[in-house]
């Protein structure tokens, strides 16, 4: 609400005098002055009793008392006086309609959106910008169904929970172990969520569709951005975010069966020895693999868990599908890596699925192990490879490692001394020899196929290969110089495409 706005309100019970209105700054809170404070928040209305005490006015105040020179106090920003007997009653008046302001302002207008938009991811990141902070969404199983963008997460576990899609196990049971979680009642009132690993203050409200509780919205606030009508914002946005869900995305209400809440149960952490015993003992293939299949697109390709299985039941019988957000999780038997161009047919072209595939394991207690290096390797693939869909652990699992390495520390400083060596011949002397060895390598140094691979004659190509080893004082005949400069080209690729990126 404006100075104005407030100050006509007040003026129905309480003679008030405006001296000053030069401000259009909306108010979002009252606040009694205190005669030490020096400055002073825009945007909210102070309220001073003993104006011979205050030495520096707020940019937006009414003011109580005896004013027996009124012209030093005109041509302030926004300022109004009153009586000593009408403070208190101003005061609370003044707070009261801020809060109804508040609550029937924030509820119309995110309602008003939510007609726009159509869309609760949009929803979600269009609020964060009301309350100054970041805002999750999560289902009774901790997954991550929206997240706003454009006030991003900052808390770093949070972080990486967006990322995967999901809270671990052990997360799951440490909040709801929490004392503040157990206690709370059946209501949308928000309760505040503290995490010791966390320095950032956490409030969840639950969110309800149709009386059935399908999820917590949580709000993640930066170190100041707390306010005090954030709890009542938030009430309203569970209930506009229920409304939201049962009408533009009910697929995100998908409840899964007790097998399949098994299976997921596993793949976020928990101890096989603590799920149900009558799936602990059921009988799996010998050997299994798991693909996860991530949209880097249109993300309606996931939006029917029942369907997607079925069609993937279609292409290999006896597989099983977990959504997580954009992501896919199949999960079935060893030959899933022969099937995944055919799984990646059955999602939407603008949905750009990409496919992580697994080595094979053969217990179903490895399967987090197992879903880590599918999803690894989707990601690797996709960074490294963008023009291919569908990447495997055999081939990407050193990059995923050297990729994690490179969070840490520098990969340039462990490249070959042979590499460094050619790559600074070849750039004062036009050649690629570093091109012919990367070949040779791949070719498992047959000079047949590597001829043949780089349209060289093969007399041609064995005068490189003799070159290079004079060059860099280096035999390409011993197996160990070999492996570290396969690994050295690998570094390479993934340094090239960091720098390319940064560009």
């Amino acid at each position: 609400m404006l100075f104005s706005e407030i100050v006509s309100y007040l003026s129905h019970s309480v003679p008030c005098t405006v001296l000053a209105n030069e401000m259009d700054q909306e108010i979002h809170s009252v606040k009694l002055v205190d005669p030490k404070e020096t400055s002073f928040q825009a945007d909210t209305l102070y309220f001073g009793y003993n104006v011979q005490f205050i030495s520096i006015l707020p940019p937006q105040c009414i003011l109580a008392g005896s004013f027996e020179d009124v012209e030093q106090w005109k041509n302030r920003a926004n300022l109004a006086i009153l009586s000593q007997d009408d403070f208190s009653h101003a005061f609370n008046e003044a707070s009261r309609l801020l809060d109804i302001s508040r609550k029937t302002g924030f509820y119309d207008s995110m309602a008003s959106t939510l007609e726009r938009v159509k869309n609760v991811d949009a929803l979600i990141d269009i609020a964060s910008q009301a309350f100054g902070a970041s805002l999750v969404f999560i289902d009774l199983d901790f997954r991550i169904l929206s997240h706003s963008v454009q006030i991003p997460v900052k808390d770093t576990y949070w972080q990486r929970n967006i990322e995967q899609g999901y809270c671990d196990f052990e997360f799951i049971q440490a909040v709801r172990s929490l004392k503040s979680v157990k206690m709370a009642d059946s209501s949308s009132a928000p309760i505040e969520v503290s995490c010791p690993s966390s320095p950032f203050q956490k409030f969840a409200g639950r969110v309800y569709c149709r009386d059935v509780w399908v999820g917590y919205l949580i709000v993640i606030e930066d170190y100041n951005s707390y306010r005090s009508e954030h709890a009542e914002m938030l009430k309203a946005l569970c209930g506009i975010v229920g409304h939201a869900v049962m009408r533009y995305a009910p697929g995100l209400l998908y409840k899964t069966d007790e097998y399949h809440q098994f299976l997921y149960n596993l793949m976020i952490g928990a101890d096989i020895n603590t799920l149900p015993k009558a799936y602990r003992d059921l009988a799996f293939p010998a050997q299994l693999r798991v693909l996860c299949c991530k949209a880097y697109g249109d993300m309606r390709a996931f939006t029917d868990e029942s369907r997607l299985s079925e069609s993937v039941n279609h292409v290999l019988t006896g597989s099983h599908v977990i959504l997580i957000r954009n992501h896919a999780i199949i999960i079935g038997s060893a030959a899933l890596s022969d099937k995944a161009e055919e799984i990646l047919a059955l999602f939407p072209r603008g949905s750009r699925v990409k496919i992580g595939v697994s080595r094979e394991f053969d217990r179903i207690e490895l399967l987090r192990a197992a879903y880590m290096e599918a999803h690894e390797t989707c990601k690797t693939g996709a960074f490294l490879s963008p023009e291919d869909a569908v990447y495997s652990f055999d081939d990407y699992g050193l990059y995923n490692m050297l990729l994690h390495v490179s969070e840490r520390e520098d990969l340039s400083h462990y490249l070959h001394r042979a590499l460094r060596i050619l790559l600074r011949y070849d750039s004062e002397n036009e050649t690629d020899l570093t091109e012919t060895l990367r070949t040779y390598l791949e070719q498992n140094r047959n000079i047949k196929e590597t001829a043949e691979k780089l349209f060289l004659h093969r007399n041609s190509l064995v005068y490189r290969i003799n070159r290079i080893q004079e060059l860099c004082a280096i035999n390409l005949n011993d197996v160990n110089t070999c492996l570290l400069l396969r690994v050295s080209f690998m570094i390479l690729t993934i340094l090239k495409k960091q720098q390319h990126d940064t560009q």
